[in-house]
């Protein structure tokens, strides 16, 4: 046998033979006792590791539940506290509302300032308005299979624009009062006003003349979109005259900023 081959054959006999003979004197068992302690101590450590996790969680959750139900206590004690307060603010309003209206009823230009306070209420649709006039009311058509077939913001638009061409007082959409300061827009599948948002069927209810409201608004533009729309695309299209009828009052806006518009340029000017 060549020296490479025999060296890579017997190179680890000596040890295998020397680990031997220490054990066969030692009464051929391996040596015990550290390895057995360390598991022990380790095992030690890990159960009082597991019981503090344990002790931490419960004391955690404890504490979690603790502030849940104080949070509750303080927004159900923040509710009470805020219907207290909507009630008051109600209560100073009609007693002021009732103050205001006896001391106008008690002198005559008292009562000429309150006639005016009421004409005002109607024209800014800031007060409670009733009267005779049309109910018009729009919806989709039946099965609405497409966009084409529901009614949309500017549908609307053009409706209320053209109650307001025929002379109407005062407007509301599903109860919303329309001011100066109203939208009508498309917000996803609802159309908002006043930025509420309304479902169809959409009831249009106009404060004016009901003898010729009806028939003039046929023939406004927004009247014989209308029709168009009818006719087309099965939107459903109704007019109703009504002998009484009650618009509430539009929730105040403040106005924020407003501009003057670009006047026009005079065309002699450039020249």
């Amino acid at each position: 046998m060549g020296l490479l081959d025999s060296l890579t054959a017997t190179s680890l006999d000596e040890d295998y033979a020397h680990v031997s003979e220490r054990r066969a004197a030692s009464g051929g068992e391996p040596a015990k006792g550290r390895p057995g302690r360390v598991a022990l101590v380790a095992l030690a450590v890990f159960g009082v590791l597991v019981a503090t996790a344990a002790v931490q969680t419960s004391r955690n959750a404890e504490q979690s539940a603790s502030a849940r139900e104080s949070l509750i206590k303080q927004v159900n004690d923040r509710k009470e506290s805020l219907a207290l307060r909507r009630a008051l603010v109600g209560d100073l309003r009609r007693e002021v509302a009732a103050l205001r209206t006896g001391d106008l009823e008690a002198t005559r230009q008292g009562r000429e300032l309150q006639d005016r306070l009421l004409r005002l209420g109607v024209v800014t649709g800031l007060g409670v308005t009733h009267g005779p006039g049309i109910q018009v009311v729009v919806d989709d058509a039946p099965g609405k299979p497409s966009v084409r077939e529901q009614v949309q913001a500017p549908d609307l638009q053009k409706l209320v624009n053209g109650l307001w061409q025929v002379g109407a007082e005062a407007i509301s959409i599903n109860g919303q009062r329309l001011t100066t300061l109203s939208s009508i827009r498309d917000a996803g599948e609802a159309i908002t006003v006043n930025y509420v948002s309304l479902r169809p069927p959409y009831v249009v209810r106009a404060i004016g003349d009901p003898r010729s409201m009806g028939a003039a608004l046929l023939d406004t533009a927004g009247g014989q979109a209308w029709v168009t729309l009818q006719s087309t695309f099965g939107l459903q299209f109704d007019i109703d005259i009504k002998d009484d009828m009650v618009l509430p009052p539009a929730k105040p806006v403040s106005l924020r900023s407003a501009a003057l518009p670009a006047k026009p340029v005079n065309p002699e000017k450039r020249r």
